[in-house]
């Protein structure tokens, strides 16, 4: 990112336009892309409106494929790459925590990457929206510009939380003057930046639209659940972890949301609950074609069942598996217990296809280990009626596999609020909730000796790690709660064979290096001082 300090705009203007404002044609012909000034773009609401629209795909855009959600599985204790995937020295050391994890990484740099174009677009348009807002506005117009500053904070606000979860401290990118969009992009100090994401989130809590998401917009809900998520996963560094104050803001949406009867369901590749599960606090709208898929099935199917050809929805190339400990049954040293219907939701052990067994592997030899199943989409298979297919229109492929995705979901809030009343000693209540939970994973009658029951503060901290795993597994949580819960590095070297082969991980490995691109480009940092400690 050299000369931040004057390519900033040129930066947000060509994601603005990729976006889609390139389609308004009244605009562009009263306004040249190479007459228009930053106050023109970004004070301009026939503009902004789809701007932050954009945010929202953009957004969508940052969890697509490898460099969206996969790579974040990689390296943990529920997830790791497959054999053939490894003979990448560069991605094996996402899983190794050995010398090829650093900061000229490829891997590294493309998720760092991902994320800036979105920051940089929502400041430019969230200081315009005021800029615009402290004009002689009608009330109408100043409540539409309410809404779209509320929803731009909200953008900004997710991607820094995975920024900072991620790589600890980062630039933060506040804009001043429109036509001089001169930013210190220095790292900021843990307290500056989780002071933005606060920020960002209560205005979007006060202004967003009531109600559940019925299209790519979030909703007050997912700002509120997300100021819980603050307080709980913020570093205690920041000055912003407090379960008490998290538990408040959990406490605020419970009655707005209820768990789904059927977990499986609410992975129904057939789009019934798209937006429409009373579990669903915050979904990320994927499409199952070329216009906006997410890419994973191709990174986490069978390559032996790929063989088969793109059009069998279960095959794909092995990137990101279950670890033993993630698919195993209890009695086999794994996480999971005798009844629990989420197995059978999120993982794949049968691989059946079309009558056929197979049993044997093509290349690989993990290729027919338990696989992440919680993501295929079937309505990509050759053998899918058109009718199933629904909108499936660029080919059968599960290089197009496009289930939305349930950011936020109300088990995960449960769940956190659990966690957060043990921490302030309540545990016989916390223990209630994560009972909730457990009785739908057992079809709504939990059995006996399944129900939690007299554990310990310091028990049920070991035991609702096992159970945001159960409830969770590859849906992008896992990193961040063994970092904020410093389990880090004992559960990766106990459970991840790659980290264990190795014996390397360390402490420093929680965050991520920042890319050696950024620290030679970017005027505010310097190399051997602006790197995370350790690389």
């Amino acid at each position: 990112m050299k000369n931040i300090k004057i390519n900033i705009f040129a930066m947000a203007f060509a994601s603005l336009f990729a976006m889609g404002i390139s389609s308004c044609s009244d605009f562009l012909e009263e306004m040249p892309k190479t007459a228009l000034t930053p106050e023109q773009v970004y004070t301009d609401l026939n503009v902004l409106e789809p701007t932050v629209d954009g945010l929202y795909t953009s957004y969508r855009k940052s969890k697509e494929g490898r460099v969206g959600l996969t790579f974040t599985l990689l390296g943990l204790d529920e997830t790791k790459q497959g054999i053939v995937q490894m003979s990448d020295p560069s991605q094996a050391g996402l899983d190794y925590y050995d010398g090829m994890l650093n900061g000229t990484s490829s891997q590294i740099s493309s998720m760092w990457y991902k994320r800036w174009p979105m920051i940089n677009t929502a400041a430019l348009s969230i200081r315009g929206l005021e800029l615009l807002f402290e004009s002689d506005a009608d009330e109408a117009t100043r409540n539409k510009i309410r809404l779209l500053r509320a929803n731009a904070c909200f953008i900004r606000a997710l991607a820094m939380f995975e920024l900072t979860m991620y790589w600890g401290e980062v630039p933060v990118i506040e804009i001043t003057d429109l036509d001089d969009p001169e930013v210190d992009m220095g790292r900021k100090s843990l307290d500056i930046v989780w002071k933005q994401i606060f920020d960002d989130l209560t205005y979007a809590s006060e202004h967003l639209d009531d109600g559940k998401q019925t299209g790519s917009r979030a909703t007050k809900g997912a700002s509120i659940a997300m100021l819980g998520k603050v307080f709980m996963y913020a570093p205690a560094s920041s000055g912003y972890r407090d379960f008490g104050k998290a538990i408040g803001y959990f406490e605020k949406i419970k009655g707005n949301y209820s768990l789904e009867p059927s977990y499986e369901k609410m992975f129904d590749e057939y789009a019934t609950l798209e937006f429409n599960s009373n579990e669903s606090i915050f979904e990320v709208d994927f499409i199952c074609n070329s216009t906006g898929p997410n890419y994973w099935q191709w990174d986490m199917g069978s390559r032996t069942l790929a063989n088969l050809g793109e059009s069998c929805y279960i095959g794909g190339y092995d990137v990101a598996l279950p670890t033993e400990y993630g698919y195993k049954m209890k009695s086999d040293g794994g996480v999971w217990e005798d009844g629990d219907q989420r197995r059978d939701a999120s993982i794949r052990t049968d691989f059946t296809y079309r009558g056929q067994e197979y049993t044997t592997p093509s290349w690989g030899a993990d290729e027919l280990d338990p696989h992440i199943k919680k993501w295929e989409d079937r309505r990509l298979d050759k053998w899918t009626s058109n009718a199933l297919a629904a909108e499936a229109t660029s080919g059968r492929s599960f290089y197009w596999s496009g289930k939305n995705y349930m950011y936020l979901r109300f088990a995960d809030i449960l769940l956190c609020y659990a966690e957060c009343l043990n921490e302030t000693g309540r545990t016989g209540e916390a223990i209630e909730i994560v009972n909730q939970v457990r009785t739908r994973a057992w079809g709504g009658s939990l059995p006996a000796d399944k129900r939690w029951s007299g554990l310990s503060q310091d028990q049920f901290r070991t035991e609702i790690m096992d159970e945001r795993m159960r409830e969770l597994c590859f849906e992008g949580w896992r990193r961040m709660d063994l970092i904020r819960t410093d389990n880090f590095v004992k559960l990766i070297k106990e459970r991840n064979p790659w980290a264990k082969e190795k014996g390397t991980i360390s402490e420093y490995h929680k965050l991520w290096p920042i890319p050696e691109d950024e620290i030679k480009n970017n005027p505010y940092m310097e190399m051997g001082v602006d790197q995370n400690p350790g690389y």
